[in-house]
């Protein structure tokens, strides 16, 4: 309780001291400190309050194990962001500090809140510290309405959801909830909007494109975390098949759809934010074939499965931010919004940024040994177990599962190493602006050094976690640094050997480079055609062929200069945002149309609607 009541007065004071951003980012940094810190004391023994208003409904905080992980991730992420504001920070208003921090003490009391009214408070705090966070950028009001609208429907839902628990029970208390499916499918549908899971992801490209950067990692990672949340608390609270095979689903098409946008994708903060749409939506899929294992009795799978939920989750968490911190370093120094345009980050720009979007980038195209690797074996070993299902439906829907989850790692792969190639490794082509950072590249360096340690010593965070059971010592491997997916033995994978045989081969490269021996290079394939001297391959040359061949989804017109195409899950809002247009313009002229005998006809009415409700009530 000390670590919580401390983090609540650092987040405090950094809002108090806003003018000064420095000092408010560094309250703010600590405040997330002490969330880390509660978050380590709180996994293994919890703490738990509760009061009664006037003996008429009860609210509660508390932190369980599941709540304590949250914790411990997002607020590893929030401090990064914290250090990385106070240099990043200055190139924005004051605001900024004050909303930041107080977008991390709302989230201290989502993960805490055991009673809905605590929760939905805090959740709108949030989404509503977030929308003003947006604007923080000159002209992004439609992007920040579009995250609002989102979010406001993600409210709305979830406020059905209680409404149906305390019709039912008279409690706001989340434990009210167990076995209620109404409720349980109410709120899914309300996380799931948090999580950016398709078809609920139109309003991110544009939004995570224009949000300042350090805003936008937090939309990919502490704000979808509080809807993965919200899924494991509905998860356990309501043992449904139908919502365990939903998750599946979803979060299978969420994956697949998310990557294939990734790959098409060339804009530098779209391509991430269409990754975080697929990472979330292996984060779901993965939860999704836990929950089934459990109901049919598959004890080990289930919680492998699990496990690997947990695993997906602390690889997205490190990874997305690295990624965004390091993405909005160089856009802000060269001033591009494009990944043709930044190209020479890691020589020009700043080896930090540069090596944030390598390592990130190469964790998520699963390269051993960094966590992206490490989680993404760990999902595909739990849908190879789809055999060990009984019931013909559910292998049928998890086989079906992995080969969606098998294209979106490739297809993620495809779009991820664009944007390593072109942006972090490419020939430098733009001018640079001078800005502070040192704190920045303190943020980015820590961050890319935890992706890596969390992928070679994933054993270690096995043993912290609890689940000691599935490490084992196998073929010349010492216990416990091989994880195994299953008993009997499945399958096997040691990422600490990994490293262990990357550092001896990068020693062997290392003694070539300076013995001196002559080396032979190559020109690039680039689709085997020589480049004249006035072309240039590019990311959109290199993503045409997903384009060309998936022409039937992308509507790809090929113009003489360039290519269009169209994602057509934004096809329905696009419909829908044209018949509200239309209905508000009809509304407007024919209802609210300025004459003064209109405004008196509505008093008039509604003074006599009034009378009769009263009269008969």
């Amino acid at each position: 309780m000390l670590a919580f009541g401390l983090a609540i007065l650092f987040f405090c004071m950094g809002m108090a001291v806003y003018f000064n951003k420095t000092l408010s980012y560094i309250f703010g940094f600590l405040g997330a400190l002490c969330v880390v810190i509660l978050g380590f004391e709180s996994y293994h023994a919890g703490f738990s309050y509760q009061i009664d208003i006037y003996n008429i409904f009860k609210l509660g905080i508390g932190t369980d194990k599941l709540s304590s992980f949250f914790l411990i991730v997002a607020y590893i992420c929030f401090s990064a962001i914290a250090v990385y504001s106070i240099d990043f920070g200055k190139l924005f208003s004051k605001t900024m500090a004050f909303l930041i921090n107080l977008i991390m003490l709302s989230m201290l009391f989502i993960f805490c809140a055991k009673d809905a009214i605590t929760f939905l408070i805090a959740f709108e705090i949030a989404n509503i510290c977030l929308f003003f966070s947006i604007l923080e950028r000159v002209n992004s009001h439609n992007q920040a309405y579009r995250f609002l609208a989102f979010s406001e429907g993600s409210s709305v839902l979830l406020m059905i959801a209680f409404a149906i628990v305390f019709s039912a029970t008279g409690s706001f208390l989340f434990q009210a909830g167990q076995n209620n499916f109404l409720f349980a499918l109410f709120a899914f549908l309300g996380f799931i909007i948090k999580m950016d899971i398709v078809p609920t992801h139109v309003w991110i490209a544009q939004t995570y494109s224009k949000a300042p950067s350090n805003i936008a990692a937090i939309l990919s990672v502490p704000l979808t975390l509080v809807g993965t949340y919200g899924i494991f608390r509905i998860l356990s609270l309501e043992k449904s098949y139908t919502l365990a095979i939903l998750a599946i689903i979803l979060g299978s098409l969420s994956a697949f759809w998310g990557a294939l946008q990734s790959a098409r994708e060339t804009q530098l903060k779209t391509l991430p934010a269409y990754s975080t749409v697929e990472n979330n939506g292996m984060i779901l899929a993965s939860l999704g074939v836990s929950m089934l294992a459990q109901y049919s009795q598959l004890t080990v799978l289930s919680e492998f499965s699990y496990l690997t939920t947990l695993f997906l989750i602390i690889s997205h968490s490190f990874s997305k931010t690295t990624m965004f911190l390091s993405i909005g370093h160089a856009k802000e120094t060269l001033g591009k919004e494009t990944i043709d345009d930044v190209r020479g980050i890691l020589k020009n720009v700043s080896k930090s940024a540069g090596f944030g979007i390598l390592i990130s980038g190469l964790s998520f195209s699963a390269v051993p040994p960094l966590v992206g690797f490490v989680s993404e074996w760990m999902l595909l070993e739990s849908l190879f177990q789809s055999y060990k299902f009984s019931d013909a439906t559910f292998k049928l829907i998890i086989t079906f599962t992995g080969i969606l989850i098998a294209l979106a790692i490739g297809l993620s792969s495809f779009g991820i190493k664009k944007l390593i190639g072109f942006s972090s490794l490419g020939e430098f082509s733009s001018k640079i602006k001078k800005i502070p950072d040192f704190s920045i590249k303190l943020a980015e360096n820590t961050m890319s050094a935890l992706v890596v340690i969390s992928g070679i010593f994933s054993f270690v965070i096995l043993i912290y976690l609890g689940y000691g059971n599935l490490l084992n010592g196998l073929l010349g491997v010492f216990k416990p640094a091989l994880i195994v997916s299953s008993k009997p033995v499945f399958g096997v994978l040691s990422p600490f050997m990994f490293a262990v045989v990357f550092v001896f081969l990068l020693i062997v490269v290392l003694l070539l480079k300076f013995s001196n021996k002559d080396t032979k290079t190559t020109m690039p394939w680039v689709g085997g055609l020589a480049l004249k001297d006035n072309e240039l391959y590019n990311t959109r040359g290199y993503s045409f062929i997903v384009e060309y061949v998936l022409r039937g989804i992308y509507r790809t017109k090929e113009k003489k200069t360039y290519v269009e195409s169209y994602d057509i899950s934004n096809s329905i809002y696009d419909f829908l945002e044209r018949l509200f247009k239309k209905l508000s313009s009809t509304i407007s002229k024919i209802i609210m149309n300025g004459h003064l005998y209109y405004y008196v006809t509505y008093i008039v009415a509604i003074f006599i609607i009034a009378l009769f409700v009263f009269k008969f009530n």
